[in-house]
């Protein structure tokens, strides 16, 4: 389950090096292909490996040491560039696996789009799955500059077809 081939070298500080022994598997979904400003965002997974040698591992709030966790980072998805739906698949495709293995995954992207494959395939295998979004923009808005949304824009429509209990909060206020 790990993409050597993808794997840029680094992992998440506190990685264990054993899949099978892990609870929790980090992968990094690097995709930005139908952002609506400028790309980039497809650089995350790899930026938040590279900077998280210098993150505290103890926190002092909840007595725990990340290491309590066992989780190992498998990676990047390998996605093809450019290609938004079959990116989606494969990330739904990962985390059914990953899911199957009774593993919990944490996942790193990339753009806002990625989120919806990953609940697809949670809420597949967790019927009473509640969705609690936080985000500094108003991502679940219907309209935009008074049109309907492009595909950047329809995180409304994607969690609504998953029917499930969902809480929002934005700091930008939908019109």
């Amino acid at each position: 389950m790990r993409f050597d081939e993808a794997y840029s070298g680094n992992v998440f500080i506190g990685s264990h090096s054993n899949f099978e022994e892990s609870k929790a598997v980090l992968y990094g979904m690097p995709m930005d292909w139908t952002v609506s400003y400028r790309p980039g965002s497809r650089f995350g997974p790899t930026r938040i490996r590279e900077v998280s040698i210098g993150l505290e591992e103890y926190s002092p709030y909840l007595d725990r040491e990340m290491t309590d966790l066992i989780y190992f980072d498998a990676g990047d998805i390998p996605l093809p560039f450019g290609n938004a739906q079959k990116s989606l698949d494969l990330i739904e495709e990962y985390v059914d696996k990953l899911l199957a293995e009774e593993k919990f995954p944490l996942g790193m992207g990339g753009e806002h789009l990625v989120s919806w494959p990953v609940m697809k395939a949670v809420s597949k295998k967790y019927e009473d799955l509640a969705i609690i979004h936080i985000d500094a923009h108003a991502d679940l808005r219907e309209h935009y500059e008074a049109s309907r949304c492009p595909i950047q824009r329809q995180s409304a429509r994607l969690l609504r077809k998953l029917d499930r209990k969902m809480f929002t909060h934005s700091e930008s206020v939908p019109e």
